[in-house]
């Protein structure tokens, strides 16, 4: 399918060429002083903890980036590939809180961790298994990412996110991926999974994410180096201000991973929005995100590199007409505008706050629906149906005929969630509403999951693993 364009590719250049004068003229700030040294060792200027970069390091690097790369599945049926035509939805990360219309909102939970993870499992169209989901606030924050990189693991047999935090917690996660997949030879081959690493907006790194980015590229691992600038706030309040602003970002996360190891696939990761001006607050059910994500498609393929943005992302706090219009605005736009890795693709509530039970399902349901767009149409004899229309002709109808028994199944999209029947079926069965039967639908996947099957050797490596974490 063709891809919607929101700007020209002179547009493009000169944002481009916008970005990099604010990167050789303003700099970044990266407070990792191992960043600091191999930036200084490429030939970028050093002031204090301010870097500037020139541009042709910056061109160099990022063209050393791979523009399609895939992710490798304990069940190979399930691998993805990230870039090209591809999509790949992800479900919620990051949420503190989880709802869901029998006990509210609360904090999450390990337990309501481990059932997002069942949930992105038994999901046709989540195609990988997800990060953190929720944080697991009733454990200890030492152990949280290794539960959490335990359960994705043991739980699903999809690739899989790993940490996000620091360059502890990513070493962990490649210690923990090896036990299940293989030396890091045999990973740096065969990526399991990938990360999100995010700056520190306005034109910032800090230790951590740096520290992160440069653990996972010496591993040859996949990242998404991420900015979410908020317009009117962290960066100008103009959209073109702000595509500089997370340009810049993103661009000088990818150079740096590209010094430290040549090739590491990157995922070129805008999530930039707007402020709402009368709260002072992130708005990520503006129609500014969109905006951004169509933007941050136009220019992942300008540098030639896999892309993210969108998600079914809301302001909402609960399920309603806001959070459904808002998340199918989001999750359109990066179907359309060309979007390769779509995070936050199910769940998610009060912008990025709260992960939502049965807010997951209907956003399924969504990427069901996204997903059969950009599926696309090959025109042939046969879908054209000339000799069909020829044989019903005028008057006529199709219902019955042989060519729609052939095709029904591969030409429509059929939901499992919506309600199509007539209103006395409906009332009959109860009349219920969609979040009403998203809430019977999570309960009933949860009860009937069962867990993928794991070697049992590796299974034990692994559980000695957690036990050791969790006993220490």
């Amino acid at each position: 399918m063709r891809f919607f364009e929101y700007f020209s590719t002179h547009e493009l250049e000169t944002i481009h060429e916008a970005t990099l004068t604010v990167m050789e003229t303003a700099g970044l700030v990266f407070s990792y002083e191992p960043a600091r040294k191999l930036f200084a060792g490429a030939g970028c200027k050093i002031d204090g903890e301010r870097v500037f970069f020139p541009k042709k390091l910056v061109e160099e690097q990022i063209e050393k980036a791979p523009s399609q790369f895939t992710l490798y599945a304990r069940n190979p049926e399930k691998n993805v590939t990230i870039g090209g035509d591809n999509i790949a939805f992800m479900p919620c990360y990051g949420a503190p809180f989880v709802n869901d219309m029998d006990k509210g909102r609360r904090k999450g939970t390990l337990e309501d961790f481990n059932n997002f993870a069942k949930l992105a499992y038994e999901s046709p169209f989540m195609d990988i298994t997800g990060g953190m989901m929720t944080e697991p606030n009733d454990i200890c924050v030492a152990n949280r990412n290794a539960e959490r990189i335990y359960s994705s693991m043991v739980l699903s047999d999809k690739p899989f996110m790993g940490a996000g935090t620091n360059g502890a917690d990513a070493r962990q996660t490649i210690e923990m991926a090896s036990l299940v997949f293989g030396s890091r030879k045999e990973m740096e081959q065969k990526p399991p999974f990938i990360s999100v690493l995010c700056s520190l907006t306005p034109l910032g790194y800090d230790d951590k994410m740096c520290e992160g980015i440069m653990e996972y590229a010496k591993a040859g691992m996949p990242q998404l180096i991420s900015s979410l600038a908020i317009a009117g706030a962290t960066s100008p309040v103009t959209m073109e201000g702000t595509l500089v602003v997370q340009n810049a970002e993103v661009l000088a996360g990818i150079t740096l991973s590209q010094l430290v190891r040549e090739g590491t696939p990157i995922v070129f990761a805008g999530s930039s929005s707007a402020t709402a001006m009368r709260y002072g607050t992130l708005s990520i059910g503006a129609p500014e995100m969109a905006i951004n994500t169509a933007a941050t498609a136009q220019m992942g393929r300008f540098y030639n590199l896999p892309v993210r943005g969108g998600g079914a992302l809301t302001d909402s706090k609960t399920m309603d007409s806001q959070a459904a219009y808002e998340s199918m605005m989001s999750m359109m736009m990066a179907t359309m505008s060309g979007i390769n890795f779509v995070l936050h693709s199910a769940g998610i509530l009060e912008g990025y706050i709260t992960a939502s039970y049965e807010k997951f399902i209907i956003d399924n349901e969504i990427c069901g629906m996204c997903k059969r767009i950009k599926k696309g149409e090959d025109i042939t004899a046969e879908k054209l149906a000339v000799d069909a229309i020829r044989q019903v002709g005028p008057g006529g109808e199709y219902l019955t005929h042989m060519h729609t028994f052939k095709h029904f199944k591969q030409a429509l999209y059929t939901p499992s969630m919506e309600e199509r029947d007539n209103f006395t079926s409906w009332e009959s069965k109860g009349g219920l509403t969609m979040e009403q039967r998203a809430n019977a639908k999570y309960k009933e996947i949860l009860k009937n999951y069962e867990e993928p099957y794991m070697d049992g050797s590796i299974r034990k490596d692994l559980d000695t693993y957690i036990n050791s974490i969790r006993n220490a």
